[in-house]
């Protein structure tokens, strides 16, 4: 088999397996819980009285049917039975025979059967067996598998080829080989390592200057160098960063109809490149992401001081999101899903989500795991969380307090009486009574903190607050910030809340839709309103759409939006009715009163706590996770909300351990080093993106059904040597790239037999040689970015505008970005959801919608096509030839450095002399003419397959 084939297969053969991996999610989650409840009842192995003899609890037997004949023909839904009894298109087939299934689980069939009504490979369940759930055996299933055993440190064994290894890790490779009759590779050229740890590291090409520098140094610690310059550069952190978001599902808009954007989402990934650089870690890096707004101490930017560990949380909300969704509670329903199954594959590696409907069909997971997991989720809230450069608004606020607490203690309570206008009494506006209500949590700097002195009293049972309120301060100008109350379950259609603000903002939020909280005024399932109440206290009343989310939870949210300020006195829940008279307030008083002049040391004290605000610039934001109200969580039977099973706390997997506690102790159980899962699945993260493939191949699910590691004691040799030192990626990475297992050229020994290498390692998956891999999307694109020059190396900041072709169309289009991306990385380039970059697309980019970890690696024909007639390439094909024109080099050394920034090599004779003839048949003195001949030369190297393939 020629080298061409052996990659085309395995990148046919990678695809397919990540094909079967996202039709078993989609199995799992869309089709076997339809027909677990709304067919099994009369058509599985637990039915008491089989219906029309047909089984649909097992792909064969929706395959040999009932009495009408095979229920389903994989490939063809319009000629599948099942699909036309769902549809209820015939009279005389529909089913369930007592409802009518939506039009999205009937599209769901016939997609399901259309890509091949995939079943997982599982025993055909016997009639009288009992229900599949019976037949879970956590304990059973954790000793079973590899996976949940501890990690324990082997030591490296005895090779033959002693000289071979450069570090501990190659001989277990070796090892491998030897037992098979195999050798490893020789060592690959110089310039080809280069160019390998380059990309692997940063995501960019050696120039041609560092390609002749290194193949000059003949120093023994030459590789070393260019490992510790790479680890070193800023582009470190922006290669790996993309890989992690990959993970999450990065995006900056939700996706859906209209493709609202994610507000803020860029400052989560410039956090992760800050991360990697720094080499946070990676077990904090894990507690950032889950708890980090509950770390005591965080971790901060080292010059800006601001809190980085909070950013972390926000990946929990890079979710897609349904803006108007006519189930509040089943949209949280399949957030939450996402949410898990994020958290699941990124950290554990495996599939929890799962478990949504019923107890894992193979992993040590219960349904009961998942719903502890739903209850962290119930049980927190979304924050646009400010982000205080040089702690500029903590050390302002803490002398504000000061400042006031001086004002409060010139002033008696009397002094500051001031009356509400149609109040027919005195109302107190205390600045000292700014103290948070129990039970009540705050973002920001705009509130006060959490105290013992209510000025709130928020209870159902006793709708009326006391006297005393909350407020965002009385130098409200740039002090951002929010106020979130308890949850709450609602009972009646109206909430009145009496306040006074500007530039303020109330929202009720309903089943934690988090979308809508941030977009007041447009969505179902948030109550919201703008606030400017001009200095007077009103009653604003919440009742749109409020009726029809009686008995759903939900929470208040006050946000302070920095140039204005709130008071908050009263809340009062109604059934009907207006909004009571200012004299029946808990406030009021008897008597109205003209407020007196302050004295002149207060006016001062004003004076200065204001000015501590007045050059404030306008703050960052960053979405992130808050703690709500703490709340055990309801299985959901089946997977449907409205089926309410037995309660269970947040707490981690049993097989895990199971202990209970909030998101910060969760977080620690992740982290903690005799987790069997989370070093091990890291160190295989890194390691698939180093060689294209993990030791386990499966990278998101260490499950059964995953593959098995196929070095099983390496995986655990480099986790333990991970945990022992510091958790720190970077020596992962090096420890990795200078070995000799890295160094091995990507053609077998020379020694060894082709046929005897086919029968026993096909796949190279005992690693005699180097893989050839394809480049990422965004590192084919930044490479051509690179050589024309036209790399603009600037890091962080808001996401470019995608460039939009006139076939991107459709409702929430915006303005199209360059054509070039402003020259950033492709980092920077907004992920718009539905409207994805179809040059990054064809390349394998992955769709945002759930985490993956191992992308597809296609070869289609329509990269070719890109590469040849996309119009960014053939700009960049220009600008890189008028860069080079205008130095003063001849036409020899033009070429070779082409060859160098381009493939990463000099051109041989014979394609030195291909090039010569090439150029020479172009006019002479036409500085157009020149300009098109060497536009045209740099056009072919960006297609050739050395300038998007590594050997």
């Amino acid at each position: 088999m020629t080298r061409g084939i052996f990659i085309l297969t395995v990148v046919v053969l990678s695809a397919a397996s990540a094909a079967g991996s996202d039709a078993g999610r989609f199995f799992e989650t869309k089709i076997r819980p339809v027909l677990s409840e709304k067919c099994f009842e009369c058509h599985s192995a637990t039915a008491e009285k089989l219906k029309a003899g047909l089984r649909v609890d097992h792909r064969e037997l929706l395959l040999g049917g009932g009495d009408t004949g095979p229920a389903i023909e994989p490939g063809h839904a319009g000629r599948s039975l099942l699909v036309e009894a769902i549809g209820y298109g015939n009279e005389d087939l529909q089913m369930p025979p007592k409802e009518k299934l939506g039009d999205a689980v009937r599209k769901d069939f016939e997609k399901w059967i259309a890509d091949g009504a995939y079943w997982p490979d599982e025993p055909v369940p016997e009639r009288g067996g009992g229900r599949a759930e019976d037949a879970f055996e956590l304990e059973k299933r954790r000793q079973e598998h590899w996976s949940w055993r501890p990690v324990k440190r082997p030591e490296p064994p005895e090779t033959g080829h002693r000289d071979w290894p450069r570090a501990p890790l190659d001989r277990f490779v070796l090892a491998r080989m030897e037992a098979e009759g195999l050798r490893p590779a020789e060592d690959a050229a110089r310039q080809t390592w280069l160019r390998r740890v380059s990309f692997g590291l940063t995501g960019l090409p050696p120039t041609p200057e560092e390609i002749e520098v290194f193949l000059a140094d003949d120093s023994p610690d030459a590789f070393e160098k260019v490992v510790e310059e790479r680890l070193g550069s800023p582009h470190f952190g922006e290669t790996w960063a993309r890989h992690w978001m990959d993970l999450v599902r990065y995006a900056d808009t939700y996706g859906h109809e209209f493709d609202y954007p994610i507000r803020h989402a860029h400052e989560y990934r410039d956090y992760l490149v800050r991360a990697f650089n720094e080499d946070v870690p990676y077990d904090l890096f894990v507690k950032e992401h889950i708890a980090g707004d509950l770390l005591r101490e965080p971790r901060r930017h080292p010059e800006e001081g601001y809190n980085e560990s909070v950013i972390g949380t926000g990946f929990w909300y890079l979710h897609e999101a349904t803006h108007a969704p006519t189930d509040v509670l089943a949209n949280e329903a399949d957030i939450m899903d996402n949410q898990i199954d994020v958290f699941g594959k990124s950290f554990l590696g495996l599939t929890v989500s799962c478990a949504r409907c019923h107890d894992h069909k193979f992993d040590a997971v219960s349904t009961e795991d998942y719903y502890a997991m739903t209850a962290y989720l119930h049980g927190s809230a979304r924050q646009e969380r400010p982000i205080d450069e040089g702690r500029i608004r903590e050390r302002s606020r803490s002398r504000q307090e000061e400042i006031k607490a001086k004002a409060d203690a010139l002033l008696s309570r009397d002094a500051l009486e001031t009356p509400r206008p149609g109040s027919g009494g005195t109302v107190y506006e205390d600045f000292g009574e700014g103290i948070i209500p129990a039970g009540w949590s705050t973002t920001g700097f705009a509130f006060a903190g959490a105290g013992d002195r209510v000025g709130i009293r928020f209870d159902g049972s006793d709708p009326l607050t006391v006297p005393g309120t909350v407020d965002s301060g009385i130098y409200g100008k740039e002090r951002v910030g929010a106020l979130r109350s308890p949850a709450f379950t609602i009972e009646g259609d109206r909430i009145h809340i009496l306040m006074k603000a500007n530039d303020a903002a109330v929202k009720l939020v309903v089943d934690n839709y988090q979308m809508a909280a941030f977009q007041p005024l447009l969505f179902k399932g948030t109550l919201a309103k703008e606030i400017d109440t001009e200095g007077e206290f009103q009653w604003i009343t919440l009742d749109r759409d409020l009726g029809k989310y009686v008995g759903h939870k939900a929470y208040l949210d006050f946000t302070d939006q920095s140039s204005g300020s709130m008071v908050i006195d009263e809340i009062r829940f109604a059934d009907g009715g207006s909004a009571p008279d200012f004299a029946e307030s808990g406030a009021a008083g008897t008597d109205e009163t003209v407020s007196p002049e302050l004295p002149e040391e207060v006016v001062r004290l004003i004076d200065e706590g204001e000015m501590l605000t007045r050059d404030w610039s306008s703050p960052r934001f960053a979405i992130a996770m808050a703690e709500g109200t703490s709340e055990t969580a309801r299985v959901y039977i089946r997977g449907n909300h409205r089926s309410l099973g037995k309660e269970v706390p947040g707490r981690f997997l049993a097989a895990l351990g199971g202990e209970k506690g909030d998101r910060l102790v969760l977080a620690e159980q992740v982290a903690d080093e005799s987790n069997p899962l989370t070093a091990r699945v890291m160190v295989n993260r890194v390691w698939h993106h180093l060689f294209g493939a993990g030791l386990v191949p499966t990278v998101d699910d260490f499950g059964p059904m995953g593959q098995p590691p196929s070095h099983p004691e390496l995986l655990d040799w480099l986790a333990s040597d991970f945990v022992e030192n510091g958790w720190s990626v970077k020596h992962l990475i090096r420890s990795i790239v200078l070995s000799a297992t890295y160094r091995q050229s990507s053609a077998p020994h020379p020694e060894l037999d082709r046929e005897r290498i086919a029968g026993i390692d096909p796949g190279n998956a005992l690693l005699h040689r180097m893989p050839v891999r394809r480049l990422s999307a965004e590192a084919i694109r930044d490479s051509i970015l690179a050589v024309s020059g036209r790399l603009d190396r600037t890091m962080h900041g808001e996401s470019v505008p995608t460039h939009r072709t006139q076939f991107m169309t459709g409702r929430g289009a915006r303005e199209s970005g360059p054509l070039d991306g402003d020259g950033r990385r492709s980092l920077y380039g907004a992920v718009y959801r539905n409207f994805l970059s179809p040059f990054m697309l064809t390349f394998d980019a992955p769709s945002p919608f759930g985490p993956k970890g191992r992308r597809n690696v296609s070869n289609v024909p329509a990269q070719a096509l890109v590469l040849m007639n996309d119009p960014f390439v053939a700009e960049q094909s220009r600008l890189w030839a008028k860069r080079l024109l205008v130095e003063n080099v001849s036409a020899d050394e033009r070429i070779v450095r082409m060859y160098l920034a381009g493939i990463g090599r000099a051109p041989s004779r014979s394609e030195r002399a291909s090039v010569k003839d090439f150029l020479a048949g172009r006019p002479a003195d036409d500085s157009a003419a020149d300009l098109t001949a060497w536009s045209d030369l740099a056009h072919v190297l960006i297609n050739m397959k050395e300038f998007i393939f590594l050997p």
